[in-house]
């Protein structure tokens, strides 16, 4: 089962969730090889939606999709706000909800169960729930054992969406859960490792590649269930510097004291992704607060990605190309070729450009390593 975890859109005038992209993107990438997509998770920021606003997002992906192609994640929030949230996806027919380990509670594994999954699994006896562990996002985590408790009480408990990073974690899951309990690999750098591995046997991913390269994913995901190693290898190999684009760090200038410092600023999906898609003629690169646009270095790492992914293997972007040319994001600039993605420098390119120059006018060098450096844990 491959999930995509898609990007929520906001239009460049006012902000709003941009309802024509945020279908098209869905109809995009269902149409590429994707089984399903995914909601409102932190790749669709979710937490800077009201719930009214899900709401429309939900009903536009809707129009495209059936109901069994529609993940949602629940998010954070009181209980009933989140119980509240899963009873609207179920009456819209959404069976498949996402729901994170409580985050920023601090809550031990055992209260995890007790006291935020069991709760919600038993509020919503028709749905599907899988438990979302991203313990460095959440601060927490429920661990395999207690998620195994969980399973044995909650028979809705369908399975789970795995971003620890640790395969040995869900091997440990595989063991306990048994075998017809879903492993989704959320850590595209890790789906082939997880889907070959013996001892995990992943059913899938949800995946934030697929936002750019579906096709090539699909392809990943089912070398990999099938166990061709070679091929799956080769797929993986070719989507590094996609991969790379969950995480990017990159020595910024800032001005402090009359003097130019190069400063670290890690950008972390969906920022990176974003930029991406803008790059290419998309969708606009906008995010909500806390989050914000990179900075100019970081935005030459991602146009380098693109660039070099595009010279050795056009063929993954060649879909999203192909689509943006044939008007599928009709509101779009789709006049990026193939192999030459059109990089759009951040908003305040001006100011940063500025902030490379020493009092004297000329400009600064950055130190070792100011090119930045891209990870893909997502």
């Amino acid at each position: 089962m491959l999930v995509s975890a898609l990007v929520t859109p906001f239009r460049a005038g006012d902000g709003e969730p941009d309802l024509p992209a945020v279908a098209a993107f869905a109809r995009f990438q269902l149409g590429h090889g994707c089984d399903a997509v995914l909601l409102f998770d932190s790749s669709g920021e979710g937490e800077a939606l009201q719930d009214g606003e899900r709401e429309r997002v939900l009903d536009a992906v809707l129009d495209v999709a059936r109901p069994d192609q529609v993940m949602v994640a629940l998010g954070a929030g009181r209980l009933p706000e989140v119980i509240a949230r899963g009873r609207h996806a179920v009456s819209r027919g959404v069976r498949d909800l996402l729901l994170a380990d409580a985050p920023g509670s601090g809550a031990s594994s055992a209260a995890l169960r007790v006291r935020w999954h069991e709760p919600v699994a038993r509020a919503l006896p028709g749905a599907r729930l899988f438990p979302y562990a991203v313990p460095t996002r959440t601060g927490t985590e429920l661990l395999p054992d207690d998620l195994a408790r969980l399973v044995e009480d909650c028979p809705n408990i369908a399975g789970v969406k795995d971003a620890t990073g640790r395969l040995a974690r869900m091997a440990r899951v595989r063991e306990l859960c048994g075998p017809g309990f879903s492993i989704l690999c959320g850590d595209d750098l890790m789906l082939r490792d997880a889907l070959l591995d013996p001892h995990i046997r992943a059913d899938g991913a949800i995946a934030v590649t697929t936002n750019l390269a579906p096709v090539a994913m699909r392809a990943l995901h089912d070398a990999g269930r099938e166990g061709r190693a070679t091929k799956a290898r080769e797929l993986h190999d070719a989507l590094l510097m996609l991969f790379g684009l969950c995480s990017v760090t990159a020595e910024e200038a800032l001005p402090v004291g009359g003097e130019v410092r190069s400063v670290p600023q890690r950008s972390r999906t969906p920022v990176p992704l974003k930029a991406a898609l803008a790059q290419l003629g998309a969708c606009d690169a906008g995010v909500r607060a806390p989050l914000g646009p990179m900075g100019l270095r970081g935005g030459e790492r991602v146009a380098s990605a693109l660039t070099l992914t595009a010279r050795r293997h056009p063929d993954l972007l060649a879909p999203l190309q192909h689509a943006l040319s044939a008007g599928a994001f009709a509101s779009r600039d789709a006049s990026a070729l193939p192999g030459k993605p059109r990089v759009a420098p951040p908003p305040d390119a001006a100011r940063h450009a500025a902030a490379r120059r020493d009092p004297a006018g000329r400009p600064s060098r950055a130190p070792d390593g100011a090119s930045g450096e891209m990870a893909g844990s997502c």
